[in-house]
């Protein structure tokens, strides 16, 4: 009960600094964001912010980072994850070190060509930039007073090849934006179904799209053909935009001499001779 009692205080206390939901907030390209150590904060977007490894008196399952458009800018789409970067988003990791209870894997996401950029201090806010304190205040062994969330706009490089792509037969990959590579005539043995070809988040936007049915109109688009293989690759291809400066090729016997190329493989795809295809710029 004395517990409760003290729990109850220090919430009260700290409304009166952090406002009703013990919030701490700043304004940041087109949204207010907020903290809360104590619920949703209500007419915001929130996410919850939970890591299972917590114990109950570190009261970290009523926690939430939460949005709030101040203009016509799109939501942030924020998501959270306590067991790892999230596949197919930019991600940032939360962690404190002074906390025992497994922070090493915990990542806050967002879509990965977000105008924001997220740094994390555990040591004070970061300076020349806007930040948001982090607070659990029933969490004083783990030293959750000094962190914050800091936010910057985020500009995009040009992409440069090869080093700024990946193929993975292993499904999408986190800071990685990825286009599915599928052929649906291939058997549930030789595993497309987790194929797929990746650019950086960190470089501009290259619009992949894959088609499993003829050339994609109004695209430019690479005939991704493997004349061993018998479950219709005669008819895939991958297309980019026109204004796209990547010119791309296809080999299915080894790299194009004199090109910079990305290999395609396929283990599980023996019969299918997935082992010598390339993709390369020209």
């Amino acid at each position: 009960m004395a517990q409760l009692f003290l729990r109850y205080s220090l919430v009260v206390l700290l409304a009166t600094v952090y406002g009703a939901h013990g919030c701490t907030s700043v304004e940041f390209g087109g949204h207010k964001f907020r903290w809360s150590f104590h619920n949703p904060v209500p007419g915001y977007e929130c996410v919850h912010i939970l890591e299972g490894a917590e114990p109950k008196e570190t009261t970290w399952r009523d926690n939430y980072f939460c949005s709030q458009r101040t203009t016509a800018a799109e939501h942030p789409g924020f998501r959270w994850s306590s067991a790892g970067p999230i596949r197919g988003m930019k991600c940032t990791q939360i962690y404190e070190r002074a906390d025992p209870h497994t922070w090493h894997d915990n990542y806050l996401c967002v879509p990965c060509y977000s105008p924001l950029k997220l740094s994390w201090s555990s040591a004070g806010p970061i300076a020349g930039r806007s930040c948001v304190q982090w607070l659990e205040p029933s969490d004083s062994a783990g030293t959750w007073h000094d962190n914050f969330l800091c936010f910057e706009e985020r500009t995009f490089r040009p992409a440069v090849w090869p080093n700024d792509f990946r193929w993975s037969s292993a499904g999408s990959l986190p800071n990685y934006s990825c286009v599915q590579i599928r052929e649906p005539a291939e058997p549930a043995q030789t595993t497309w179904n987790d194929n797929y070809f990746c650019s950086s988040c960190d470089a501009h936007y290259q619009g992949f799209r894959w088609s499993y049915h003829n050339p994609l109109p109004g695209m430019r688009c690479t005939r991704i053909l493997e004349l061993a293989d018998p479950h219709t690759w005669q008819d895939n291809y991958l297309c980019v935009p026109h204004s796209s400066n990547l010119h791309l090729l296809w080999n299915s016997a080894g790299p194009i001499p004199g090109k910079k190329c990305i290999r395609w493989y396929e283990g599980a795809d023996n019969a299918g001779t997935w082992g010598d295809n390339y993709l390369c710029k020209n």
